[in-house]
């Protein structure tokens, strides 16, 4: 595809603001880029890095600082991992990365307990959130890690993600298919960023593309992350802009977002796939604990028509999960069959495995389904109770209404509880249904949990990177009330215009919850919190989400007012 074609396709955004970081600050001196080192050479087995990493699995070729250049004459670097055997030709794993081939920024060193990474399960030779190398060549597949554009030597100025970054993946795999020692099939791989780049370039359908396999990443930059609900939040985003060797400029998410607050072509052209494009093969990994992730790669997952996709949410964290031996062998039988035509029963895997989280008890690991959202889920809806504060499993007759305190120095919130009767198991996407009004200021920022409390009334929290996960989470600016679309696994509000509020005018509201897949026993105790803040936790500290609540928030319960939440029940 050339270039014209591209301009007549996609939109280029000519305001995009650039700088040095995202938060437009000087970048600090610990970013220095590593030293420019073009070299080939011949790491034998047993090579280590140090003490701390474990030794290397195989003989490898090793060629640092590879350079090659985009359509538009830009030249990016590469580091290629390759079998000894150069009268063969293999499949390449492409992992693109803004983080850094060589010396990652971020990496797991700056996370507690390195995030449950174990450094005598890997090489050292990985990038940030990429495969092993040596594991992958010893399995007769080269590794190809590319510098993103703008990121340490690769020139230009870098995206975060998104079409744009897309068009240079493109011409990064068209490149790598086209070497002597490719076979032209070629497969991505990674995590987060480097999930999220592979749904973008897939959209694009490079010829040399074939197969992705995406452990967990988002989709939708303005509903994922930036402005979920409606209400900005970039700070997160921000935050990883901030730890990137972007010397020539990073383009500000940011930045954008306040000045696109609302949804328009940059969010929808940009920075959103075209998923009736996601059709080649994907073997896709997502958990319910991601506050990041979670509803990003299930949204990309149910909208792929690609007949040949497979799902698997884990119940652990992304990281040490692609560490597992066992999921790695996985994703090797996946690339095996559609990157080397291997008749290795990877067709029979179950298309959909889930695992449901039981905190204090045993997790539900890999439970297989033909499809998700399960087929057969009832959805059930629970009233909210005003008089008696708790949740009922049957329409309240009576009108009601809770009230909470919010402002600069009272983060309201009420909290409505359930207790089961028999074991109950939830997964998929649970509804929020409610009538609200506020006595003072024009909108209403709300934050909505579903979480569980043991037989003693104590919240079960599963930890994640020693982070209490505190279950599925909605929230909406109620102003960005007005919904497009309602499809549980891409719920859309338009974003596109504010509807203020009065004080005292009632509206109904609906919104949707991150995805939930969580068991509760017998005596365990279902609990609905709704806030005035948000009240997870990020594994690294963030800036407060600034609201605009003022007053006493009301949520009219009972008769006409059938305030409720809709779960999905699947025993």
């Amino acid at each position: 595809m050339d270039n014209e074609q591209y301009s007549r396709q996609y939109t280029w955004f000519d305001d995009v603001i650039f700088t040095k970081r995202a938060d437009g600050q000087p970048i600090p001196e610990h970013l220095t880029n590593p030293k420019l080192n073009p070299e080939k050479l011949v790491l034998e087995k047993g090579f280590q890095l140090s003490e701390e990493w474990r030794p290397t699995i195989c003989d490898m070729i090793v060629e640092r600082d590879v350079s090659f250049k985009l359509r538009d004459g830009i030249k990016l670097y590469a580091d290629l991992f390759r079998p000894t055997d150069e009268s063969r030709t293999y499949p390449v794993i492409l992992v693109y990365t803004p983080y850094g081939k060589t010396f990652s920024l971020p990496n797991y060193d700056v996370f507690p307990g390195r995030a449950n990474m174990r450094k005598h399960m890997s090489c050292g030779l990985d990038t940030f959130e990429g495969p092993e190398p040596d594991y992958w060549v010893k399995n007769e597949f080269i590794v190809a890690v590319v510098d993103a554009r703008g990121m340490s030597h690769s020139e230009g100025e870098a995206r975060f993600w998104g079409y744009e970054e897309s068009l240079d993946i493109f011409d990064t795999v068209e490149w790598l298919g086209a070497q002597s020692w490719s076979s032209g099939k070629i497969g991505m791989a990674g995590n987060s960023w480097l999930a999220i780049n592979q749904f973008f370039t897939a959209a694009l359908k490079p010829p040399h593309l074939t197969a992705i396999a995406p452990w967990e990443g988002g989709c939708d930059l303005y509903r994922d992350s930036n402005c979920r609900g409606g209400i900005p939040s970039a700070e997160f985003s921000s935050g990883i802009g901030n730890m990137l060797r972007a010397h020539n400029g990073l383009e500000s998410d940011y930045l954008m977002t306040l000045k696109y607050p609302f949804f328009n072509d940059y969010w929808g052209k940009e920075k959103r796939p075209d998923f009736d494009n996601l059709d080649l093969p994907m073997y896709v990994v997502a958990s319910w604990s991601s506050n990041v992730h979670g509803y990003g790669t299930l949204r990309a997952y149910c909208s792929a028509p690609s007949k040949n996709k497979w799902l698997r949410v884990h119940n652990t964290q992304e990281w040490p999960d692609q560490q597992t031996p066992k999921y790695r062998d996985e994703l090797r039988d996946f690339f095996d069959y559609f990157l080397k035509g291997i008749e290795n029963g990877w067709s029979k895997t179950p298309r959909v495995r889930v695992s449901l989280l039981d905190p204090m008890g045993t997790d539900v690991v890999d439970r297989p389904y033909p499809q998700f959202p399960i087929p057969e889920t009832e959805y059930r809806k629970l009233y909210l109770d005003s008089e008696n504060i708790k949740l009922s499993g049957q329409p309240v007759s009576k009108e009601g209404s809770i009230t909470y305190e919010v402002g600069a120095d009272k983060d309201g919130q009420v909290k409505l509880r359930l207790t089961f009767v028999e074991d109950t198991e939830f997964c998929g996407y649970a509804k929020l249904h409610f009538f609200v009004s506020t006595d003072k200021g024009s909108d209403i920022d709300l934050f909505a949990y579903i979480y569980k409390e043991d037989s003693a009334g104590i919240p079960d929290f599963p930890v994640v990177l020693g982070v209490d996960y505190m279950g599925a989470e909605a929230r909406l600016r109620v102003s960005h009330r007005k919904i497009e679309n309602t499809d549980p696994w891409d719920w859309r509000h338009e974003h596109k215009e504010e509807e203020l509020i009065a004080p005292g005018q009632i509206v109904e509201i609906e919104t949707i919850f991150w995805p939930l897949g969580m068991v509760w026993r017998k005596g365990e105790t279902l609990v609905l919190t709704v806030s005035a803040c948000e009240l997870q936790k990020f594994e690294f500290p963030l800036p407060r989400i600034q609201t605009r609540n003022e007053g006493r928030h009301t949520i009219l319960t009972g008769g006409k007012y059938d305030s409720y939440i809709e779960i999905p029940l699947i025993r």
